[in-house]
């Protein structure tokens, strides 16, 4: 079948044509005798001619300048315009020769033109090779004397310049070939001077369509074509091939189901594609209608199409590993930014059991077995995931099962358009990045939500609970099954080096708070304890986004790996600086510097006795904490506490209960300098005062010895961290399942409730729950507190505890725990100047015991 179609003929005009003034000018200024009469010239006194020697020589430097700017500028955006019809040839034909007249001009420029303009190549190279490295051969394989040939094919892969960049993360040695395919031969000429020069023996170039490519180790019946493939890579290619559903049915075909992986970078526009989005994870790859219709129109007069369709037929293809959107500010403008996206996949015919029962068995994750309550939405995780290759049903190499084959059903509306939210049901997989990962399951699966756009960052940097005293006067064994707010992971952490229970769940609504608590777990297993320390004990690393993509991606979730890179500056030079918390550190340093105490700060750090601490603290520093204008302004504001503490209103108001703020101030700091010195012991207010931890006052987990616990130990393994509420959670833990719940001062935060109103039973469903969405319900939450002690009473085992401290001595919600049939006691009170932790921050501190 032939198609009419067009393609270039001869030019109307040429490079010689577009450039015929500046190169006539250059000729003429750079001959001898021009330039022996303008030095002449130049020797004579102030005339109008030196004035225009400057404009004579402007040609000449525009050349050199731009010479290469507008070469590509016209082979991009010029040339295409002349081309003439030709005669009927067949689609591939058509294809070939537009590739090659828009490239044949400026294939010698290719790579240092695009360097700017095709952003991201690098990271998803990198990325690529990172999970390549980290995923462990299958036990079957390990065991076989024989190995599976590791083959890399990049498709649309032009130059070379992804395989020259890839061996800087990934040596090309590790696979046994490395193809090349493109259709345009300029192109493949610069590849195939560029193989010569570097003395590649495993690295080949073949002229085919991507859309069927064929190996040699096919046609010579070496390999069996389906699953072959190891890595296969598409840089800014998915979006200039035509028959896209044709390609990635192929790549799913021939690629390894087990062990293969796909990386592929490109320019996108998209809106809102619903449960989908929120699942994968990509909810932030929306760009405005403006946008999206003018890129959209921009690259389509290059061959380029950037409809949603090509990358929702990719993800819908492929499994999603890691995939992150980003932005091209190539011109350095607010106004032009390219939007463009890295993926990194798999075959859906991955094996996902174990991930699938790691977030369902093992973390007791069985939302939506009632109704009672806020719930999150229908998940689309529950289908379970296809184990076996034969299940799924190889197709024909030549199509397969593609969308293109099915277009009543699915290519609805618009042309190119699809009704994923079906097809993503009959796909019959997971659709998460968590049931992908391919190291240590940590982060339980979660929809993005509205609310989760509220919290761009995160809060607490640092936990500000001793978890010392949490393990001691609890008593924290290995038996212990724990529920606890994850904040910023620290006493997550301190509990599983201290004790190793069975199980850790660390709850927080805000996904950055689980961002941290992840990447610690990462850099603890990822990374060698320099890199470790730098991280989190100087809270900076000259390299953190190279550490991140290289070492610390495979152990992170797709979210979290999205988190950091957007975010890598936290770690340029001080990350306890950022985020809400850090506001608070900031305060206090512009505090010192006003106040001239600079160096009694740097003193009271470094003081080797509690008598020498308490001298500081008294006369210096004191004044300041206690001073008229940081009370009123600052440490009394509702607003600052809020936004730089944590402390909503309701738990100001627990402790105004029990006298000022000034009050409240001086319990909670003048017991400090007499209780430990800070430079030794006290980590929490040597961090604050200091601005990054010693190896001598830190976490445990950040001392040598309990990094390689933790690292070279199964404790980590108990860890599954919630994006949720702790209500939430609780719903989907089953019955006695837990020993001990710790809500910190969670519990300050709900509205208070009246003592005469009764409890609710426990088959009554929350007010959250009529008409209305998650979104909605959770500004109801907060005066739930009644349906979370219940469904601690429930998931409790007998004898089980529930912890929390309290900024009010008896805080008002006892009560609610005692009508619950809780017996409830006072850990301990701060009463006469005592400090009852190191942090001292709470009045007080309880715990609620499930009696049989």
């Amino acid at each position: 079948m032939s198609v009419q179609t067009t393609t270039e003929s001869k030019p109307l005009i040429g490079k010689a044509g577009s450039l015929l003034l500046i190169a006539g000018g250059t000729t003429v200024l750079s001959s001898e005798a021009v330039q022996v009469k303008m030095e002449e010239l130049a020797s004579y006194g102030p005339t109008i001619l030196k004035f225009l020697i400057p404009l004579l020589l402007l040609p000449l430097l525009l050349y050199t300048r731009l010479a290469i700017p507008l070469r590509f500028a016209y082979n991009c955006f010029i040339k295409p315009f002349f081309v003439r019809s030709k005669h009927l040839i067949s689609a591939q034909d058509a294809r070939k020769a537009k590739l090659e007249a828009f490239y044949s001009g400026q294939a010698d420029l290719y790579d240092s033109t695009r360097s700017t303009l095709l952003k991201g190549r690098e990271n998803m190279l990198a990325l690529l090779a990172a999970h390549l490295k980290a995923q462990p051969e299958p036990l079957s394989l390990r065991q076989s004397s024989q190995s599976k040939k590791k083959i890399w094919v990049d498709l649309g892969g032009g130059t070379g310049w992804n395989i020259e960049k890839m061996d800087e993360y990934l040596p090309l040695t590790y696979f046994d070939s490395i193809y090349l395919i493109d259709l345009c031969e300029p192109l493949l000429e610069v590849a195939r001077a560029r193989i010569k020069a570097r003395g590649w023996k495993n690295v080949y170039v073949l002229c085919q369509d991507a859309s069927n490519f064929v190996l040699p180790e096919w046609e010579s019946g070496e390999m069996d074509p389906r699953g072959s493939l190891r890595a296969i890579t598409m840089s800014y290619s998915l979006s200039m091939i035509p028959p896209f559903y044709q390609l990635l049915d192929r790549c799913d075909q021939v690629l390894d189901p087990q062990r293969g992986l796909m990386g592929v970078v490109d320019f996108y526009t998209s809106g809102d594609g619903g449960n989908k989005e929120r699942a994968i994870g990509t909810a932030s790859k929306r760009v405005s209608w403006l946008a999206k219709w003018f890129w959209e129109c921009w690259f389509s007069l290059d061959g380029v199409n950037l409809h949603a369709s090509r990358r929702d037929y990719l993800e819908y293809k492929m499994g999603t590993i890691k995939t992150y959107n980003a932005r091209n500010n190539f011109l350095d403008s607010w106004f032009i930014q390219i939007p463009y996206y890295v993926f990194v996949g798999c075959s859906r015919r991955r094996d996902a059991s174990l991930a699938l029962e790691s977030f369902t068995k093992e973390a007791g994750n069985q939302k939506g077995l009632n109704t009672f309550g806020l719930r999150t939405p229908i998940s689309p995780f529950g289908t379970p995931p296809l184990s076996s290759p034969d299940t799924f049903g190889m197709p024909n190499l030549d199509l397969g099962p593609s969308v293109y084959n099915k277009s009543d059903k699915l290519m609805k509306g618009k042309e190119g358009e699809i009704e994923m939210q079906e097809t993503l049901v009959d796909a019959g997989a997971p659709l998460s990045p968590f049931h992908y990962h391919l190291k240590k399951a940590w982060r339980v699966p979660y929809l993005e939500e509205k609310v989760h756009e509220q919290f761009r960052t995160h809060i607490y940097g640092w936990t500000w609970e001793d978890p010392a005293v949490d393990v001691k006067k609890l008593n924290i064994t290995k038996d212990d099954h724990i529920l606890a707010i994850t904040s910023a992971g620290d006493n997550v952490l301190h509990y599983a080096l201290a004790a190793s229970p069975a199980r850790i769940h660390a709850v927080d609504m805000n996904p950055c708070q689980g961002h941290i608590l992840e990447l610690k777990l990462a850099a603890i297993h990822a990374l060698d304890y320099n890199d470790f320390w730098l991280l989190f004990g100087e809270g900076r690393h000259p390299e953190f986004k190279k550490l991140l993509t290289q070492k610390l991606s495979p152990y992170l979730s797709s979210h979290a790996y999205a988190y950091w890179l957007s975010h890598d500056t936290q770690f340029s030079r001080n990350f306890y600086f950022r985020g809400y918390s850090g506001w608070a550190l900031r305060l206090a340093q512009i505090a010192f510097f006003l106040s001239g105490v600079r160096k009694d700060v740097k003193k009271i750090c470094k003081a080797s006795t509690i008598a020498e601490q308490e001298k500081i603290w008294n006369k210096k520093i004191r004044p300041i904490f206690l001073g008229r204008w940081m009370v009123k302004l600052f440490l009394g504001n509702p607003m600052f506490n809020w936004h730089a503490l944590g402390v909503p209103q309701n738990q100001m108001n627990c402790f105004l209960q029990d006298g000022t703020v000034e009050d409240y101030i001086k319990a909670t700091l003048d017991p400090i300098p007499k209780l430990t010195t800070l430079k030794d012991d006290n980590y929490f207010f040597f961090l604050c005062l200091n601005g990054r931890y010693t190896r001598s006052s830190c976490p445990a987990f950040l001392k040598p010895e309990g990094f390689r616990a933790l690292k070279n130990g199964k404790a980590t393994n108990a860890i599954k961290s919630h994006t949720d509420t702790i209500l939430n959670v609780l719903r989907g833990l089953p019955d006695g399942s837990l020993t001990k719940i710790i809500v910190m001062d969670s519990m300050d935060w709900f509205d208070p409730i009246d003592p005469s109103t009764p409890l609710p039973t426990s088959q009554s469903g929350a007010l959250d729950t009529l008409n209305s969405t998650p979104e909605a319900s959770l500004e109801h939450l907060r005066s739930e507190l009644d349906y979370e002690i219940i469904e601690m009473l429930r998931v409790l085992a007998v004898g089980g505890l529930a912890i929390w401290r309290s900024a009010a001595k008896r805080p008002w919600y006892i009560q609610r725990f005692q009508l619950a049939g809780f017996k409830v006691q006072p850990i301990d009170i701060r009463e006469d100047g005592q400090a009852i932790d190191r942090v001292n921050m709470y009045a007080s501190f309880w715990k609620a015991e499930k009696i049989a």
